[in-house]
């Protein structure tokens, strides 16, 4: 009896709550927290609230594209909100919205190319556009256009340290130390990421301005992103290999060893290490440096640069943008640290003058299955076309861009006749080479 009263009592609850109530906005919840701290916290948190109210209009009553781009914000905001992170990133976060609002809203401009760069007026902050998550704060662009201004003989006065303090207002405290993250999903992984590369950019662009002006604020803000560097994933991006110690480009995705981005990690601590005098720094460099010895040759092709490597093996080849900043960095990792890093950088710059190697080009013909089977191996990563021609005349084409290694196509076996299987490659550098096969079909 007392058991079938408590059945009772549940279900007469369940008919007794509100239908289609909605969970509460983890964004709202958050900007309410900090409401109820009062002061400048309170107020800005007041505006932020407006901001998130305006992009939920802003979602609802546009469309396509710019619709897709500013819910893709909005998503990221929750997916902070969610983890309890959007509290103490919340300037960051909300300046994202701020842009994407006056983009897509306030100016009704369209989405961008990916990968385009722009500044806002008033602003000397770059933002790159990623789709489906809008215009974004780019770490790596900021630190290394400060790092360009840095070597201008008379910049204008004040620029640097205006640019350095608006950036320093997106950090934020990330497991101890002073990050400059990244708010949208990347590489497996929620908004709220670190890349290694970019901190070490910036931390060479903050000392050295600091070293330049004597002004210590700026180097002890890039002392205060050294934690990175101590820290494993996902906070941190350091990470133990086999051969030593390694920095990861992006602190969520511990699978991805990116070459080109070790290197300038360990170039970009170099120089805070040298503009601050920090021993802690300087020993990382050391160990990280003997282990690039062993590790870096491992991207080396023989004809071309890895663009990643995993634990387990080799990853895709460099675009051509990518091995070419590869070797500029072994350019001066040789300067610094001699070998191997001499040879590697004269073996990058060698391979973009030189043609893709075409190998093991080979036809079967297959009666039973009437397919024609074409095998051939190319050297670099590299466009390719593979054609059956018959005298003049081509029966199959096939163009596509390849990667470095062995491959296979399959064609409807052709009509009796001779024919001639002719592989063509282009680099990535512009070179082009060919070679060629006959082949003869039989009658079927």
């Amino acid at each position: 009896m007392r058991r079938l009263t408590i059945i009772v009592c549940l279900l007469l609850l369940v008919a007794a709550a509100p239908a289609g109530a909605k969970k509460p906005d983890p964004v709202l919840t958050t900007l309410s927290a900090l409401q109820a701290r009062g002061g400048q916290t309170a107020s800005d948190a007041t505006g932020w609230r407006r901001l998130y109210n305006q992009g939920k209009i802003a979602a609802r009553h546009l469309s396509g594209s710019a619709q897709a781009n500013m819910k893709g914000v909005l998503a990221n905001l929750t997916s902070l909100a969610k983890r309890r992170l959007l509290g103490d990133r919340a300037f960051p976060a909300f300046l994202v919205l701020q842009r994407n609002l006056e983009w897509f809203w306030t100016d009704r401009k369209g989405p961008a190319a990916y990968g385009t760069r722009t500044t806002f007026p008033g602003s000397q902050i770059i933002y790159e556009f990623y789709p489906g998550s809008g215009w974004q704060l780019q770490p790596l662009a900021n630190f290394g256009h400060l790092n360009g201004l840095l070597k201008l003989r008379h910049p204008k006065a004040g620029q640097l340290e205006s640019y350095a303090d608006e950036l320093l207002q997106t950090a934020v405290t990330r497991d101890g130390f002073l990050a400059f993250e990244y708010y949208f999903p990347w590489s497996g992984g929620a908004p709220g990421w670190v890349s290694g590369m970019a901190t070490a950019t910036g931390m060479q662009a903050l000392s050295t301005l600091g070293k330049r002006d004597g002004d210590a604020r700026y180097v002890d803000a890039a002392h205060s992103m050294l934690g990175a560097f101590n820290a494993g994933p996902p906070w941190g991006i350091r990470m133990s290999l086999p051969q030593g110690l390694f920095f990861l480009q992006y602190s969520q995705d511990p699978s991805l060893l990116v070459g080109n981005a070790y290197a300038q990690s360990i170039l970009g601590l170099d120089v805070y290490a040298t503009n601050s005098g920090d021993t802690t720094a300087a020993g990382l460099v050391s160990q990280a440096v003997s282990a690039a010895r062993q590790i870096l040759p491992l991207y080396d092709t023989g004809a071309w640069s890895l663009y990643y490597r995993t634990r387990s093996g080799p990853g895709h080849e460099s675009d051509l943008s990518y091995h070419e900043l590869f070797g500029s960095f072994l350019d001066e990792m040789c300067q610094r640290w001699q070998a191997p890093f001499c040879d590697m950088a004269a073996n990058f710059h060698r391979y973009e003058t030189e043609p893709v190697t075409l190998s093991s080009l080979r036809a079967k013909v297959d009666t039973r299955k009437k397919q024609l089977r074409v095998g051939f191996a190319i050297s670099k990563r590299s466009g390719i076309t593979l054609s059956a021609k018959r005298g003049t005349k081509t029966v199959y084409n096939f163009v596509s861009p390849l990667e470095r290694g062995p491959h296979k196509l399959l064609w409807p076996l052709p009509k009796r006749g001779s024919y001639t299987i002719v592989l063509s490659a282009k680099s990535l550098s512009g070179l082009t080479s060919q070679t060629s096969i006959p082949v003869s079909v039989p009658h079927t």
